[in-house]
């Protein structure tokens, strides 16, 4: 049992990994995309849509390996500290502005400009909650 809890965590922090450059990334490049030239944000749209792509992924993992570890290593949610709660609500803070972001994202992509401020926003929004969760399952995970 040992072994799968261990791949499961693994898992788990690869998808981070994976996820959590796009709270990186996306900020970056969302920035450069007002001045860009026509063939530049046509770039600039692609690589966001396959990072959006891998962050996708990357969240079903999440979804998927958390709880089975939680449920395999820990017996469930009876020995959660607030800080785990805290993760959980940051989480869910994240997924919020990924989704919200996401669809903002798809907007500009049409030519909507206020839409790209807000799908910028997001990142922001997603990328504190991403530093959130992290600090916060140090403390909850010990």
């Amino acid at each position: 049992m040992d072994v799968v809890i261990n791949l499961l965590i693994w898992a788990h922090i690869m998808a981070l990994v994976a996820g959590g450059s796009n709270s990186v990334v996306g900020p970056v490049i969302a920035a450069r995309l007002p001045t860009a030239t026509p063939d530049a944000r046509a770039g600039y749209y692609s690589v966001m849509n396959r990072l959006a792509q891998v962050g996708k992924a990357a969240m079903v993992v999440l979804l998927v390996s958390g709880p089975l570890i939680l449920w395999l290593k820990y017996g469930g949610v009876g020995q959660a500290n607030a800080w785990f709660w805290v993760k959980m609500v940051l989480v869910a803070v994240m997924l919020a502005a990924i989704i919200y972001g996401g669809i903002n994202f798809k907007k500009a992509q049409g030519g909507d400009a206020e839409a790209g401020k807000r799908a910028g926003v997001a990142h922001k929004v997603t990328g504190l909650a991403f530093a959130g969760v992290l600090l916060s399952a140090v403390f909850a995970f010990n």
